[in-house]
């Protein structure tokens, strides 16, 4: 009897690349696989799949955030006989965690694992490290699967995602950065180094797959999903020739402004644009340069973002930026300057998020370390960005701890990618829950009781509260501000209001005012003529909600057509906290659309600095 496999995965707007390069192994093995996607951890469709399609395995692939919900389905699923494996970042890093809810948990890479598993032959380099947790030692003895059996079993499946004009796609696997909020450090240090972890596609296979998306499945755009794609110039060179010739559509990339630097950062750009690339994305994360370099490990001097992000730009590539909100030791003032970073650059899209600081990484360790965040796994999300911050913030400890981490790094001589946070730790001091002592661990004084460096102060409940409403409602707008003339001060006023005044028609008076403070008030006086004309009306005599800031819709391409989707799908109608949320989320989309992506056709914003 042909033996069958459910896998199963969190649906998302982009496509499950990895499941679907698994269901190319079980497929390639004569398997009867299908692929569920659950919405909202809805599990008793699965349960009902299984009853009637009897696998023999079920694979699940799971974040961080969504091992609770994983590990409650998979033991209804082993109770009615059915084995289960799992994989994913949450396996790889909380592997005997999961072993307690699995007959195989693969720990990394898990591709020859799944081949393992499901022909019950013992492939070379794979290791049982503990029972059931099975770890492949040899990651890149094989080439990646074939994707697209997967992809048509998910696209006919969820005709949404088919029906996407933007497919998503893996040209290479592997990061050798060290971004403190990621899990790539730690995997490359489980795999001995970032070499035997990077692996490149053959561009042949890559090719294969894009033009049966392209054929069968009508893809306009391919986004790349790498975390440093072209990082080879070589490889680069061969693949951007001949996706040109042979499958001829743009595609959409991540890299680092490292990457983009002198004569060979030059020419991974010509590339770029000879292949088809029609824009970029990339993180910049923090406009505080304290943050970047020893909390973000991120350590990028102002002038290689400004002058990285203009360079891109001007090859004539669109560019989103990333940046993370509400990190340890940042303020509002730091989150402004974020803000304000943005404005100078002004790239086409500036998306931003609440961190979420999980466990596995060096910024999860360094929240717990310092008592920013004194809860665990348990209680995040599975998305690697929040709604609202679960810290506990301080307004003062950056100022405090920045000259002693400096001070720190210089007299021990740190490596670039290096941290004197990652070695201390704060412990609250008697009676004092909101003030705590920081210490160093320091190797060469071990049996010496270290001595307190400095103390930190937290915000309590109200301030804390207060601080976290202002981040959330700035994220919710940061993609508009970003593209106001002195935004980040418009974002500043708007924080500053008390919460009752956080209005659509209150930010509607912020924002005349403010752009008559910056010498903008004619142009904004022109700029909503010409906007209630595009709607068929007067300045005077907009419609309902649109009439509380139609400036704010100015600044967005195809303007009076963004401003009549916000009408038809009744968002004024939503009450204030609501209502931001599902604002930025259009917003959001709009850009990706037709300022990023351009997959849809739009007018330039009426709104011209």
């Amino acid at each position: 009897m042909q033996k069958r496999i459910i896998l199963v995965m969190k649906k998302y707007i982009i496509e499950p690349l990895g499941v679907m390069h698994l269901a190319g192994i079980a497929k390639e093995l004569g398997l009867d696989v299908r692929i569920f996607l659950h919405e909202d951890f809805n599990f008793q469709p699965l349960f009902e799949e299984i009853e009637s399609f009897k696998p023999d395995w079920v694979g699940f692939s799971t974040w961080t955030g969504a091992h609770l919900q994983t590990f409650r389905a998979a033991d209804i699923i082993r109770k009615m006989g059915v084995k289960v494996a799992i994989g994913g970042p949450h396996a790889t890093y909380f592997s005997e965690e999961c072993a307690g809810h699995a007959d195989a948990v693969a720990k990394g890479e898990s591709f020859r694992i799944l081949r393992q598993i499901l022909t019950g032959v013992s492939l070379p380099g794979i290791v049982e490290a503990s029972p059931r947790i099975f770890f492949d030692t040899q990651p890149r003895v094989e080439d990646f699967p074939l994707p697209s059996a997967g992809r048509d079993i998910v696209y006919h499946r969820y005709p949404d995602l088919g029906a996407s004009p933007i497919k998503s796609i893996m040209g290479s696997t592997g990061c050798p950065f060290h971004c403190s909020y990621c899990n790539s450090p730690h995997l490359n240090e489980m795999y001995g180094g970032f070499e035997k972890v990077f692996r490149v596609r053959p561009i042949d296979d890559i090719i294969r797959e894009a033009v049966h998306v392209r054929d069968e499945w009508g893809a306009e755009m391919f986004y790349f999903q790498d975390d440093i794609f072209g990082y080879r110039i070589d490889w680069l060179t061969e693949f951007s020739r001949r996706w040109k010739k042979e499958v001829g559509i743009p595609w959409h990339c991540q890299i680092r402004l490292e990457l983009i630097k002198g004569d060979v950062g030059l020419r991974r750009l010509e590339l770029f644009r000879e292949g088809l690339c029609s824009g970029i994305t990339l993180a910049i994360e923090s406009g505080d340069d304290f943050l970047r370099e020893f909390v973000l490990l991120r350590p990028m001097p102002h002038e290689l973002i400004v002058e990285g992000c203009k360079k891109i730009m001007d090859f004539g590539l669109t560019l989103r930026t990333e940046q993370i909100l509400q990190i340890p030791f940042s303020n509002l003032k730091t989150d402004l300057s974020t803000l304000k970073l943005n404005c100078e650059i002004c790239p086409q899209m500036s998306w931003s998020s609440i961190l979420a600081p999980f466990g596995e990484t060096n910024m999860g360790k360094i929240a717990h370390n310092f008592g920013f965040y004194t809860g665990n796994n348990d209680d995040l999300d599975e998305v690697f960005y929040f709604d609202y911050s679960q810290l506990r913030h301080s307004e003062t400890a950056k100022s405090v701890i920045e000259p002693i981490a400096r001070k720190i790094s210089e007299e021990k001589k740190t490596q670039r990618f290096e941290s004197p946070l990652l070695k201390m730790f704060a412990k609250p001091g008697e009676n004092e829950s909101l003030v705590s002592d920081v210490y160093y661990r320091d190797e060469s004084l071990i049996g010496i009781k270290p001595e307190s460096l400095c103390k930190i102060q937290f915000m309590n409940d109200e301030e804390n509260t207060r601080y976290c409403d202002q981040t959330s409602r700035l994220q919710r707008l940061f993609n508009w501000l970003s593209k106001v003339p002195q935004g980040w001060k418009l974002g500043e006023k708007w924080t500053s209001l008390p919460k009752e005044d956080w209005t659509f028609a209150k930010l509607g008076e912020l924002t005349e005012a403010h752009l008559k403070e910056c010498g903008y008030g004619e142009r904004a006086e022109k700029w909503k003529i010409e906007f209630a004309a595009r709607l068929g009306c007067s300045a005077d005599n907009l419609p309902p909600g649109i009439r509380d800031n139609p400036l704010y819709f100015c600044f967005f391409p195809s303007s009076d057509e963004f401003a009549k989707r916000i009408q038809e799908k009744k968002i004024f109608d939503l009450d204030s906290w609501k209502f931001f949320n599902a604002l930025g989320g259009e917003a959001r989309r709009w850009l990706f659309s037709r300022f990023v992506y351009k997959t849809d056709a739009a007018t330039p914003p009426i709104a011209k600095a």
